[in-house]
């Protein structure tokens, strides 16, 4: 989807279903306190919800910096910011998942609900990368079973159109919404600790196939990244139509779409050699409770 376009209808149609459901979730575990004089790192911030949430909760002389790649989406979050916490709040555009910042110097590393467009391993990487010893992740991501109505549906036509080479492609597309183990082992091989997932199921209603299909929500977070994977134009509209048709058959009702949200918390281990006077308290509180 264009970036502008999406831009406009984001806080319409996209930030209702999707960071405003993730951004709850992840404050339920949100430390109660952090250290003076931390500083954090919010990846993939798009129009600042979950921004101005860790802003009035930074105590005096810690700062957020939020990243984005797209740059309307960039502005509209820095207009949310309070002119009294300007000073504390930075915004930056750069992809969620290559980051220009040195090793080790955030506090904590969050994200309101990572686009599935995004490699979700290779953000972790850099997340731990990001993060001081003792320091922590917590993230909103989408988990497997997301958007499945939607697959199941997309397959099927390609099945159909004899578009094995694409059938591929989907897979590992689709491998980027790990299940819960398939997420703990991703948190634990780039090397954190005190790693655990959670998920919440979140149903989405659509009336009819067409309305779904240019949902901005669901072309910005699954569908053209789905139809990019056909090279030939002609057939992306064949696909189109005959995913129309099958919606419309398989849900004449209407067609309920689910989102798994899922909640990322882990620890960056200790360095041997840390610093001692650092208070690194929040690493114990709500994060690692049963």
């Amino acid at each position: 989807m264009d970036p502008r376009k999406l831009a406009k209808a984001y806080e319409t149609e996209v930030m209702p279903h999707w960071e405003d459901q993730f951004v709850p979730f992840l404050l339920e575990v949100f430390p109660d306190e952090l250290p003076a004089k931390s500083t954090f790192l919010e990846m993939g911030c798009a129009s600042g919800r979950l921004t101005t949430e860790i802003a009035i909760r930074l105590p005096p002389g810690c700062h957020l910096i939020a990243v984005e790649d797209n740059p309307d989406l960039l502005e509209m979050g820095r207009n949310k910011i309070v002119w009294e916490d300007r000073k504390r709040v930075f915004f930056k555009q750069e992809p969620p998942d290559n980051l220009s910042f040195a090793d080790g110097i955030f506090d904590g590393v969050l994200s309101g609900g990572f686009p599935p467009a995004f490699d979700l391993q290779t953000a972790l990487r850099e997340a731990t990368r990001l993060l001081r010893p003792g320091a922590f992740l917590l993230m909103g991501v989408p988990l497997m079973g997301s958007f499945q109505e939607l697959v199941d549906v997309f397959r099927e036509v390609l099945e159909k159109e004899d578009l094995v080479p694409v059938l591929a492609e989907l897979d590992r597309y689709c491998a980027r919404m790990p299940d819960c183990l398939a997420a703990n082992r991703l948190l634990i091989e780039v090397g954190l600790t005190e790693c655990r997932v959670e998920t919440r199921d979140y149903p989405i209603g659509f009336d009819t196939g067409i309305q779904l299909l240019e949902s901005p929500l669901v072309r910005q977070h699954c569908l053209d990244d789905f139809l990019n994977l056909i090279s030939d134009r002609g057939w992306r509209k064949g696909v189109v139509a005959g995913m129309i048709r099958a919606l419309d058959t398989y849900f004449p009702d209407g067609i309920e779409m689910t989102i798994v949200l899922g909640r990322l918390q882990a620890i960056k281990p200790q360095s041997p050699i840390d610093d001692p006077t650092r208070d690194r308290s929040y690493r114990f509180l709500r994060l690692s409770s049963p």
